[in-house]
């Protein structure tokens, strides 16, 4: 794994130019190669920008080194979307929660059935929830999986190709997507879900069952996604554009802000 200690001396000193006393240099850990070229990835702290060196240490122009920034920055964009979101996504207890919440759907049917006509239809609903959700955190936790080992296998050879960029991105939209399809199963049933719960509850002070689930219903009433939730207004559009949108189109919305974050230099306008 490529560190700036062990970085070749004059890696290090044509590093120099590009950095204030008051900035700490850091190095990406491996390489990127790119069209049959090697290039170092340097980031300051606490600046946020870049810069891009050769090899041999050389600097290539901004003009020259556009996609290459582009395709080191969006990996370097998804390993940190992954140590900080996609890792709570995987280690977070779903798995466990949504099988209760299954065994505590089949036990409202069984315990206090048979169903008003309306809740019957409800549950009927609300019923695939739970393995939906299961189903997505099985792709989730496979996503971060997916991504862990390819990185591994690249910070131990110090490499990171185009192919490895296209791959990572593919691990994020996997992950980015079956966490949508969790939160849109739970906005969809909203209604049906809070039907249950209201009947769970009437029936609570009579029936000794209906007492026991209510208390265990409470959690999911509060915590899952539902029309309550801070983004409900914008949900179709944020589900939409994570599911269905053209996600390279959108990013080159957001070019410039990695090309004007490179202090690669710039090539000089020249007068007519």
């Amino acid at each position: 794994m490529i560190r700036m200690h062990n970085l070749p001396e004059n890696i290090k000193e044509a590093l120099k130019p590009f950095y204030t006393k008051d900035e700490k240099p850091d190095v990406f850990p491996a390489k990127f190669s790119f069209k049959g070229e090697l290039y170092y990835y340097f980031t300051f702290a606490p600046a946020a920008e870049q810069v891009i060196l050769r090899n041999d240490g050389s600097a290539p122009y901004f003009e020259e080194i556009k996609e290459e920034a582009l395709l080191a920055n969006n990996f370097n964009v998804c390993i940190e979307k992954f140590v900080h979101i996609g890792a709570g996504w995987a280690t977070a207890n779903r798995l466990g929660n949504y099988k209760n919440y299954k065994n505590i759907l089949t036990q409202i049917e069984r315990k206090l059935g048979p169903l008003p006509e309306d809740v019957q239809k409800a549950y009927n609903v609300a019923k695939h929830v739970p393995d939906i959700i299961i189903d997505n955190q099985h792709q989730i936790v496979d996503a971060v999986k997916k991504a862990d080992e390819l990185w591994k296998v690249a910070s131990d050879k110090e490499l990171v190709t185009d192919q490895d960029e296209e791959k990572m991105e593919s691990y994020l939209v996997e992950m980015i997507q079956a966490q949508v399809r969790q939160n849109d199963i739970q906005m969809k049933t909203d209604e049906e879900r809070r039907i249950i719960s209201e009947f769970v509850s009437l029936k609570k002070w009579v029936n000794l069952h209906a007492f026991i689930l209510s208390i265990r219903l409470r959690p999911f009433d509060k915590y899952m996604f539902s029309r309550n939730h801070e983004d409900a207004d914008e949900w179709a559009e944020l589900r939409d554009m994570a599911l269905y949108s053209n996600r390279k189109a959108e990013e080159v919305k957001d070019h410039h802000l990695v090309f004007d974050s490179l202090r690669n230099p710039r090539l000089k306008s020249e007068g007519i």
